[in-house]
């Protein structure tokens, strides 16, 4: 019996006579591209993991003000959210372990509690997770969005410079 091979995405293209080729991408080309290229998308959180130890360990005249100024890192996300999801699995782990944790800890509010209402921000959240910077239970910037831990970690550095 004659077994015709599956393909997975099948795109048109005419030859020269008229006839209709199929390009077609079977199950085991696409395993050998995505073997291929698991090397490259793994060596992408190395450059995460550098930019917050070097943006971070240079921030170090703020860990002594953080406590004493009650600074807060909120993080507002919603039950269901992919992106927050995502903020949880690769920012939290890598926020955890920089030294700015220690004197600007992260919390997370869900949008649907009383502790929302009670933030006292400057505007309304459209997004989320929305991580807000306060200070003194006032707003002094906001990150909308799931940035990834490299753009994140910029991010809370640009908003910490604010402070002062």
């Amino acid at each position: 019996m004659f077994m015709r091979r599956q393909t997975l995405f099948t795109p048109r293209r005419e030859t020269a006579r008229g006839h209709v080729r199929r390009l077609g991408l079977t199950r085991l080309s696409l395993m050998l591209l995505t073997t291929a290229l698991a090397p490259l998308i793994d060596g992408m959180g190395a450059g995460a993991k550098a930019a917050r130890e070097t943006d971070l360990a240079t921030e170090a005249p703020f860990a002594a003000t953080a406590t004493e100024e009650n600074l807060q890192l909120v993080v507002l996300e919603v039950a269901d959210c992919v992106y927050c999801s995502l903020f949880r699995r690769y920012i939290v782990p890598a926020y955890a372990t920089s030294p700015k944790a220690h004197s600007l800890p992260m919390k997370f509010i869900d949008m649907n509690d009383k502790a929302y209402d009670e933030l006292g921000l400057d505007g309304p959240v459209d997004t989320v997770p929305t991580t807000v910077l306060l200070h003194n239970n006032r707003e002094i910037g906001r990150i909308p969005g799931y940035l990834g831990p490299e753009n994140f970690f910029h991010a809370v550095n640009h908003l910490m410079t604010r402070v002062n």
